[in-house]
C-alpha cells in the first residue's frame, strides 16, 4: 500500500492529463500523417529498388537485425501501398478511432520505414518512433475521439492519470534534452560560441539564421540558454515541489527554443514532433482554468447550459451529436432524446430536425443550430462566425435535408464503420509490465550512450533488440559541437553529344562551382539534404556509387539519343567554418566519376 504522501509525489513527477494525451495524440498523428506525405514526394527514389538504395545494398548496410517490412518487396506499389496504410493509420491517431490498434500499426510500419534507408534518417524520426510506442500504452483516447464518443463503457472520470506508461513517455520527452546536453561537451558551449557555429553551417541556416548571426552578443546569450535549459530543465521537470510553476516554466521555454529552431535552422519535422512530445507536460490546471474561464463566458450568455435534442428513433443523429460534442469540446453540453421535452418534440414533428437551446433558451434547428455549435466551440468559433451568414443558410439546410432523408443509409453506413464499443481505454497489467521493463532498458541505454557506465556485452545485446524496433537513441544534435564541415554539391555532367551540364541545375548555362546565395534552398527537402551529407562522409562512400546510378537512370529515363547522359563528376564544394570574424576557406573535393555506359562498373575517384 502506498501512503498517501507518495502517491502525492508521484502523480505531481509522472502523471499526466488525459486533455492533454488528447492534444498529443491529435499532434502526433497529423504530424506523422504530414511527414508522410513529404516523404511520399520522393518515395520511389529512397525506398525501392530503382532509388538510391535497393535492397541488396540496404542488407550490406543494415544487417540482418534492422528488420523492414518495406523492404519485402522493392517495387513502387509495394511501398506505395505500406505509405498508405500508414497514412490511415496516422489519421485514425489524431482522430481517435480504433486508436490502440492504429498506434500499433503506425508504430510498425514507421520503425519498419526508417530501417528501410538510414541514409535519410532524422534525429526527430526516432523520437517520432519512441513517441508512438509510449502512446500505445496511454489512454490517449479518453477524452475528445471517436473512441470516447462512441463507448458504451464511460471513460476514465479523473482526468489525472498516473503509470509506468505515463512515467515512460514523461522520462522519454526529456531524456532527448538531458542527454543531449551531457553530450554537447564541446569546448563552444561552454565558451558561448556554439550557436555561432550552429548557424554558420549554411546547409541548415535560413535567411533569418544567417540574420541572426551578425549579433555575436545574442548568439553567446542563446547558447547558454540551449545548454543549461537542456540540462536543467529536465531535473526541475521531476523535483516535485512547485511542480505546477517549474514544469510549466520548463515547458514554454523549450516550446520557445523549438520555434527559435523553426524560423533559424533547417530542421525538418525535428521542432514540430518535439513541440508534440512537450504537450505531455501541460498540466490539467491549465485545461480546468480554460474550463472555468469558459463556462463564467457561458452563464453571462444565459442561465441555461447548452442542450442539444436528437430524434430517439434515430441511431445515427445519437452518434453525430456525440461525435461533435467530444471533437467540437462542448463539456458541458447536455445531450437527450426530443421525444422527452414537450417543446423540442414539437419543433422536431413540425421541422423534421434536432433542436439546440441555447444559453438563452432560443431554439435553433437545422443549419443554424450546427452553426450554433461551432460558434460555442473554442476552437470553430471563428469558422461559426464566417458561416453564420444568410447566405450560407440555403445550402446548409439543403445539405441538412438531404442527410435526413437518407438518414438510414448513413445509419448503415456509421453502424458498419462506427460501432459502439466496449474496448477498455487504460491497458492492462500485461502491457504496464511491458511498459515497466521498456522504461528500465531505454534509461539504460541513453546511460551507455553518455558513458555513465560501460558494459560491452549488455549494450551489445541491448543495441541488437532496439534497432530491430527502432527505439535505439542517441541525442546528439550539435554534439560534442556543432560540425564545422559545411559545403554545396556540383556535379558536372557531359551528355552523348558533348554538352556539358550542371546535372543539379540543368536550366543554368554552364557548370558553376560558385557559392549560392541560400545553400539550405539546395536541396529538395531535408531528407535530401541528410542523405547528400552522408554521401560525402567517409561511412557511406559506397552510397555514392548507387547515387550515380541512380542519376543516370533518372536523365536517361527522360532523355534520349544524343541527350542522354554519358559521365560525370560529382563535386563537393567544402566549406571548414571558421571562428567568429574569420572568413571561410573554399575546398573543391572530387568524391567520384561515373560513366553511364561504364561495364562492369564505375571507376572511382582518384
Amino acid at each position: 500500500m502506498i501512503p498517501a504522501w507518495l502517491k502525492a509525489r508521484l502523480d505531481m513527477m509522472f502523471g499526466v492529463d488525459l486533455r492533454s494525451l488528447a492534444l498529443f495524440r491529435v499532434l502526433l498523428g497529423g504530424v506523422l500523417f504530414v511527414d508522410l506525405c513529404v516523404r511520399a514526394s520522393d518515395l520511389t527514389t529512397f525506398y525501392t529498388d530503382v532509388g538510391v538504395m535497393p535492397r541488396d545494398w540496404l542488407l550490406a548496410v543494415n544487417g540482418l537485425w534492422r528488420i523492414s517490412l518495406h523492404s519485402a518487396n522493392g517495387e513502387t506499389w509495394f511501398v506505395g501501398l505500406l505509405f498508405a496504410v500508414e497514412m490511415l493509420a496516422a489519421l485514425c491517431v489524431a482522430i481517435g478511432w480504433r486508436t490502440r490498434s492504429a498506434l500499433i500499426v503506425a508504430f510498425v510500419l514507421n520503425a519498419s520505414l526508417l530501417n528501410r534507408n538510414p541514409m535519410v534518417l532524422l534525429g526527430g524520426d526516432i523520437l517520432l518512433t519512441c513517441l508512438l510506442f509510449w502512446a500505445i500504452f496511454l489512454p490517449v483516447a479518453a477524452r475528445h475521439s471517436l473512441d470516447a464518443a462512441l463507448s458504451r463503457t464511460p471513460p476514465p472520470a479523473s482526468h489525472h492519470h498516473r503509470s509506468w506508461a505515463s512515467a515512460g513517455v514523461l522520462l522519454q520527452v526529456m531524456s532527448v534534452y538531458f542527454f543531449s546536453a551531457v553530450l554537447k561537451s564541446g569546448a563552444d558551449w561552454h565558451n558561448g560560441t556554439a550557436v555561432d557555429y550552429a548557424l554558420a553551417i549554411d546547409g541548415y541556416a535560413t535567411p533569418l539564421g544567417q540574420w541572426l548571426k551578425t549579433f555575436p552578443a545574442l548568439t553567446t546569450a542563446l547558447t547558454h540558454y540551449v545548454f543549461w535549459l537542456e540540462l536543467l530543465g529536465p531535473i526541475l521537470v521531476f523535483v516535485p515541489i512547485f511542480s505546477r510553476i517549474t514544469r510549466f516554466a520548463v515547458m514554454a521555454m523549450l516550446m520557445v527554443m523549438h520555434i527559435g529552431f523553426i524560423f533559424c535552422l533547417e530542421l525538418g519535422p525535428f521542432p514540430y514532433i518535439s513541440l508534440t512530445s512537450l504537450t505531455t507536460l501541460a498540466g490539467g490546471w491549465i485545461w480546468d482554468f480554460l474550463g472555468d474561464w469558459r463556462a463564467r463566458r457561458n452563464t453571462r450568455r444565459g442561465p441555461q447550459p447548452l442542450r442539444i435534442f436528437y430524434d430517439r428513433d434515430c441511431g445515427f443523429c445519437l452518434k453525430s451529436v456525440l461525435i461533435l460534442k467530444q471533437f467540437l469540446l462542448l463539456g458541458r453540453a447536455e445531450i437527450a432524446p426530443a421525444q422527452d421535452n414537450p417543446r423540442s418534440k414539437k419543433l422536431l414533428e413540425d421541422n423534421y430536425s434536432w433542436v439546440i437551446i441555447d444559453h438563452d433558451d432560443r431554439a435553433h434547428l437545422k443549419w443554424p443550430a450546427f452553426v450554433l455549435l461551432l460558434k460555442r466551440s473554442p476552437l470553430f468559433a471563428l469558422l461559426g462566425w464566417l458561416l453564420s451568414g444568410q447566405w450560407a443558410v440555403a445550402p446548409g439546410n439543403a445539405v441538412y435535408d438531404f442527410v435526413g432523408r437518407h438518414r438510414g443509409g448513413f445509419g448503415s453506413l456509421s453502424g458498419a464503420l462506427l460501432p459502439h464499443h466496449d474496448r477498455p481505454f487504460e491497458t492492462g497489467v500485461i502491457a504496464q509490465s511491458l511498459a515497466a521493463v521498456t522504461l528500465v532498458t531505454l534509461l539504460v541505454w541513453n546511460c551507455f550512450t553518455v558513458r555513465f557506465f560501460v558494459q560491452e556485452t549488455i549494450y551489445f545485446q541491448l543495441t541488437k533488440v532496439l534497432r530491430s524496433v527502432r527505439l535505439d537513441q542517441y541525442w546528439d544534435m550539435f554534439a560534442p559541437f556543432p560540425s564545422r564541415e559545411d559545403g554545396w554539391f556540383v556535379i558536372a555532367a557531359e551528355l552523348k553529344d558533348g554538352r556539358e551540364l550542371d546535372l543539379l541545375h540543368p536550366e543554368r548555362s554552364g557548370v558553376s562551382y560558385e557559392k549560392p546565395e541560400y545553400v539550405s534552398r539546395e536541396w529538395k527537402n531535408i531528407r535530401w539534404h541528410k542523405y547528400l551529407e552522408r554521401v560525402w562522409s567517409i561511412e557511406f562512400t559506397n552510397s555514392r556509387e548507387h547515387y550515380g546510378r541512380y542519376l543516370c537512370r533518372r536523365w536517361n529515363s527522360q532523355h534520349s539519343g544524343d541527350q542522354r547522359l554519358d559521365t560525370f563528376r560529382i563535386f563537393y564544394m567544402l566549406e571548414m567554418s571558421r571562428p567568429p570574424g574569420e572568413t571561410p576557406k573554399v575546398e573543391k573535393r572530387l568524391l567520384w566519376r561515373h560513366g553511364c555506359f561504364v561495364v562492369p562498373g564505375p571507376e572511382r575517384a582518384k
